[in-house]
This record gives structure tokens, sequence and C-alpha cells, in this order.
């Protein structure tokens, strides 16, 4: 068992564990790891590691002036293409100057200072131009970049830690160990409050 876009690391949770000899089996604080970042995905209903590519995904607008997207971490490679005769085909492509990405300045923090966790999840148009419509709520938007978040935000990361060592511990509780190895879908609820609240700004309004 490996850590696959976790958002903490095996030694974080060792260090939570207060595992200072590293004595604890690394496959199933890998285990924890993993059921840990997926129940954070559902939680806030976004993901927060980034793409190694640019991929592309369709969307319907929201109305003329807005569409909603999947969380997009960089700039870099971003093309937004429309299709304007509802063919299936994106012929129409967006110059920069055509559109602007929100929230604004999610790159830029106070002082100045560069933000190291960050995304965009709405295209706004900023010209007469607006995104076709479709009478069937077909998706005239297509979007392709680098989806995810910039970097884990340390709240996540954190929120990450906890659950995992929680999750970890369920090993020691009776009949824990026989099932360990398939957690089902792990949840995040009001019982781990401070998990809640360290992911309550990052949960996607209305979901």
């Amino acid at each position: 068992m490996t850590v696959v876009n976790g958002y903490c690391s095996v030694d974080d949770v060792r260090e939570q564990l207060g595992d200072t000899a590293a004595k604890l089996t690394t496959s199933l604080i890998e285990k924890s790891i993993n059921a840990a970042s997926r129940a954070i995905d559902r939680y806030c209903s976004r993901r927060f590691w980034q793409d190694k590519l640019v991929t592309t995904r369709v969307y319907v607008p929201e109305d003329s002036g807005t569409v909603y997207i999947n969380d997009v971490s960089t700039k870099t490679g971003l093309i937004i293409k429309t299709d304007e005769g509802e063919t299936g085909t994106y012929s129409r492509t967006w110059a920069a100057t055509e559109y602007q990405l929100e929230p604004l300045n999610q790159e830029v923090v106070a002082a100045g200072d560069t933000a190291t966790a960050y995304a965009w999840w709405r295209i706004r148009s900023v010209t007469g131009l607006g995104f076709p419509g479709s009478l069937y709520y077909r998706p005239t938007v297509s979007v392709t970049a680098r989806f995810g978040w910039s970097a884990i935000p340390d709240d996540v990361s954190q929120a990450c830690v906890l659950k995992a060592v929680s999750i970890f511990r369920r090993k020691d509780a009776p009949f824990g160990v026989a099932g360990f190895g398939d957690f089902g879908a792990v949840k995040i609820s009001r019982s781990d409050p401070d998990v809640v609240g360290l992911l309550g700004p990052y949960m996607i309004p209305g979901t």
C-alpha cells in the first residue's frame, strides 16, 4: 500500500502518534492516510491534489456571464473554448482579456506575499460576449487546465493528520484489527469537531 494523492505524509501521522522510533506498521498508516484524504474530498465536495497534466472538462454556464468549474490550480496551460452553435464543437477560443478567473486575488495574500495554496473555480465574462446558453442544458463551455489546487492548504493537511490518526487507532478497538483493511466509506461528522473546523472554509457552499 502506498499513499495516493494523500494530504499528509506517513511521518506527519507518526509524529502525531508519538511514534518517534517508527515502530508502527507503515502500510496501516498509509491506508489511514488514503482513507482520510478521500473522506476530506467527499466532505468538501472538491479535491486538493493537483493534476500533473492538463485535461479537458465541459460545463453548462450558470448564466451568460458566469460559469462554475472544478478547481483550477494554475493559469499555465489554461484554455477556454465555447460551443457557439450547440454542435458539440468548441470552435471559439477565448482570449485572456475576455474573461477573469474568480475568486479574485487568489494567488496573492496580504502584504503582497505570494500564496502557496489557492485555486479558481469560477469564470466570468468581462466583455459583451457572454457564454452561450443551451435550451437543453448542453455543456457549451470547454476548459482545458490542470485541475486541483496549487498546493495542499495547511488546514487540509492538518485535518488529514487528525482523521488518519483517528482511523489508525480503530485497530486498537475491540475487533478492530479484523476489519482494518476495509474502511468502507469513511465519513467526517460532528464527532470530528477539530477536523470539521479546519475543513469548514474549504467546503463548496450548498453541498
